[in-house]
């Protein structure tokens, strides 16, 4: 059925694609913040810290490199204030959440107090369950810090993460990758003397040159460090800036894998990761537990075909989800300060609504790697066609209760994704996709 790899992968639906402020939607997104709930979901918080104190040349984020206490100070108290602001909206005052993330950037480069005064102005604005799993990203040299991990057990942050990405030194050096193995040892130690319910960290795959026995390095390391889940992303090559591209093309750095590779990759660290003790309990995540993070699960709906659960994005380039509509904050931060400031929502793209909200569900049931057979309106959301196509190519199976992937699937799961997308989602996935491909070092804030 597939023959080519879909270049993209997305991690939020629907697509946005309007400016905010020419969305024919605006009214009625700002009036749905200014009335309570229409009915109970499941709700993740999501804190987005945008500095960093060096810049990763893969990195697709929006990331700044200012440094300092005071810009950390101001960009505190604004993201303090736009707590306020959100919380105090009626839709949102309405809210329980279960799981909470800290996410960059890297929010670990923050003072302890700055830290502190986040948590208490999270506990102050809204409401939080007791049994919350909190995550904290963060980069291996300042996560490391006894004192900040102290403070994160002192808050009851469950879930730490940082990016390890490739143990090969070559690698790491091309890309920037500051933080050496010694602080992720360092990191690691730290965190299991503190007890840390997980230690998760992103690892990459698609490197360049890289090959089956190249990964065979990464994943026998991997093995000696034992993390508790792995969040192991192909590698996309949207963001390298150009001069490293042409550096690529004229050989200086070997080139990005071929398809063929890739697939031989992918299977062979999915059957390696397995041996290791790992499940592949959602789509690039891996897990010691056999259980997805509380994060992915409800950032993608809620699992098995659900659409539901509801995303409250805060920072500068934050993204959200609430009654039908994704939105995403101004990535440019002294924009998001001066609009936070003046007592604005500092609100920058938002989506159209779906015309069945619970096709939702059947996007994200590819990450769950399966849908459950009461989803009917998310079922029936998919083309028939597309559905018997995805049978006859041996891509699903059915159980007692549900549809769920082949292994076969598996490495084509970006393209079942975008093949759930309703018809103008299809056009909005198709004018972005053209727009990175042609411009080096874009900084897509994920897709």
């Amino acid at each position: 059925m597939y023959k080519s790899l879909y270049p993209m992968t997305y991690y939020f639906y629907p697509l946005l694609e309007h400016d905010f402020n020419a969305s024919p939607d605006k009214e009625l997104f700002l009036e749905t913040l200014a009335r309570p709930k229409r009915r109970r979901t499941e709700n993740l918080l999501y804190l987005h810290i945008p500095y960093c104190h060096d810049l990763c040349k893969f990195c697709p984020f929006h990331v700044k490199l200012e440094h300092g206490d005071e810009v950390y100070n101001h960009y505190t108290e604004t993201l303090c204030r736009e707590m306020e602001l959100i919380g105090r909206t009626p839709y949102v005052s309405d809210m329980t959440f279960g799981a909470v993330y800290f996410g960059g950037g890297s929010p670990s480069i923050f003072p302890v107090e700055s830290l502190r005064k986040i948590f208490d102005s999270l506990a102050r604005h809204f409401h939080i369950q007791p049994d919350a799993e909190i995550s904290f990203e963060g980069e291996p040299r300042t996560l490391a810090d006894p004192a900040r991990q102290d403070l994160l057990k002192q808050y009851n942050v469950r879930r730490i993460s940082f990016g390890l990405q490739t143990y090969d030194e070559t690698l790491r050096k091309l890309f920037n990758i500051v933080a050496t193995l010694d602080d992720v040892d360092a990191c690691t130690r730290n965190a299991r003397e503190r007890g840390f319910a997980e230690i998760n960290v992103d690892m990459m795959y698609d490197l360049p040159g890289q090959n089956v026995s190249m990964l065979e390095q990464d994943l026998r390391r991997l093995k000696e460090h034992d993390f508790d889940s792995i969040d192991y992303y192909n590698l996309h090559y949207y963001a390298f800036p150009q001069k490293f591209k042409l550096s690529m093309a004229s050989g200086q750095i070997p080139p990005k894998p071929g398809e063929d590779m890739h697939f031989a990759l992918a299977e062979q660290l999915r059957w390696r990761m397995k041996e290791l003790g790992y499940h592949n309990v959602a789509d690039q995540v891996f897990s010691k537990t056999g259980e997805v993070s509380e994060y992915f699960r409800l950032l993608w709906g809620g699992g098995d075909g659900d659409h539901s659960a509801e995303t409250i994005g805060l920072g500068a380039s934050a993204r959200g989800y609430i009654d039908g509509y994704a939105y995403m904050n101004t990535g440019q931060t002294p924009r998001y300060q001066e609009m936070v400031e003046a007592g604005q929502l500092p609100l920058a793209k938002l989506s159209r609504r779906l015309e069945i909200e619970e096709n939702r569900g059947a996007a994200f049931m590819v990450k769950f790697f399966k849908i459950n057979k009461s989803r009917t309106a998310a079922l029936q959301s998919i083309p028939i066609e597309t559905w018997n196509r995805w049978l006859e190519d041996g891509l699903l199976y059915e159980t007692s209760d549900s549809w769920e992937l082949s292994e076969r699937a598996k490495v084509w799961t970006t393209n079942m994704m975008v093949d759930t997308f309703e018809f103008h989602q299809h056009e909005v996935a198709s004018n972005a996709l053209g727009v990175v491909s042609v411009k080096p070092g874009v900084r897509t804030g994920t897709f």
